[in-house]
């Protein structure tokens, strides 16, 4: 019998996060000084570092190259108790640095750098350990993960094929972050229909995302298309909440009303509450919850440092929205 690994794993991308402030740009500094904050950042890795702060003991699986942005993801994962056994060092790739410009309203706008050899896209099958895959208490990753050209394309169904064999538990975020998928690369749409018979929960966007992998008028079509007897479908929409679709039961909620601050991570933030519930023992319907107020947590957060405790604490006095359809 196997050593069990135990540990959500999230596989995809990894990134160094630069948030730049535009509002606290200082006026009459004549080097234009901006605020900024540096984090960990991806999809992959903003989901694992949530994780983490929810309380699931978590492993990241993704490349890095051997350069600054590596080497700061690999000490912060370190830091925060992040497996970092099954991350891959390249010497020859770059590791993105991802600028996010948040304007007034908390809305961000994204350009990476450097635009070639991007670490993240590639993955190695030959140095992933398969038992851990295997034994994972979760696997989960994301579409963003595949956007880009490079061998996780190919690698990404595969372990999750793997890992939804094995019994283990499966959740992908579309996040093409597109309405349109004709605007993306045909073989990065492959890449994550590819993955799709393997998922066990699927999340996205609901009125772009979902939308623009099975065209309705009615969004919420759009993902019953994508439900079944063994996938559980959660579609996240903005204020609006989020709808959920879960062995033939529908249900929706508003979100909470919060004042944003930076909504870089928000859907990271709610696919790491819905994982952190369920290996909790929790139904899909109490994970959603759950994950509802951890994405308001984060967005409204200065820091978004957030606690599982500090979320559970956020919903004894938050307030829903009243959002009429």
């Amino acid at each position: 019998m196997p050593d069990r690994f135990d540990k959500a794993i999230v596989i995809g991308d990894a990134c160094v996060d630069v948030h730049i402030r535009l509002n606290d740009l200082i006026e009459g500094d004549p080097n234009k000084t901006l605020a900024h904050e540096t984090t960990l950042g991806g999809t992959g890795a903003g989901a694992a570092v949530i994780l983490k702060r929810l309380g699931v003991d978590t492993a990241f699986l993704g490349t890095v190259g051997s350069d600054y942005g590596g080497r700061y993801l690999l000490d912060g994962f370190r830091k925060m108790g992040i497996d970092t056994e099954m991350v891959i060092e390249k010497k020859e790739l770059n590791t993105v640095n991802v600028f996010a410009f948040v304007n007034e309203s908390g809305e961000r706008y994204l350009w990476g750098f450097p635009r070639i050899d991007q670490a993240y896209c590639e993955l190695d099958m030959d140095l992933v350990d398969l038992n851990k895959i295997k034994t994972a208490s979760w696997v989960h990753s994301s579409g963003m993960s595949v956007l880009a050209k490079g061998s996780l394309r190919k690698a990404l169904p595969e372990l999750f094929r793997i890992a939804y064999e094995a019994g283990v538990p499966t959740s992908l975020d579309l996040n093409t972050r597109v309405n349109d998928l004709s605007l993306l690369d045909p073989d990065a749409v492959k890449a994550i229909r590819d993955t799709l018979p393997y998922v066990r929960y699927l999340l996205g966007s609901a009125e772009d995302e979902f939308v623009s992998f099975f065209p309705c008028e009615d969004y919420r079509d759009s993902v019953r298309h994508f439900a079944s007897d063994t996938r559980t479908v959660i579609a996240r929409n903005g204020k609006k909440g989020y709808f959920v679709i879960s062995d033939g039961i529908e249900k929706s909620a508003p979100s909470y009303d919060v004042e944003v601050v930076d909504t870089t991570g928000a859907g990271d933030s709610f696919n790491a509450g819905i994982i952190c519930k369920i290996l909790e023992g929790k139904d899909v319907f109490e994970a959603c919850e759950f994950a509802n107020a951890v994405s308001a947590s984060k967005i409204s957060s200065v820091s978004g440092e957030i606690t599982k405790e500090e979320v559970e604490e956020f919903m004894k006095s938050a307030v829903l929205r009243n959002c009429e359809e």
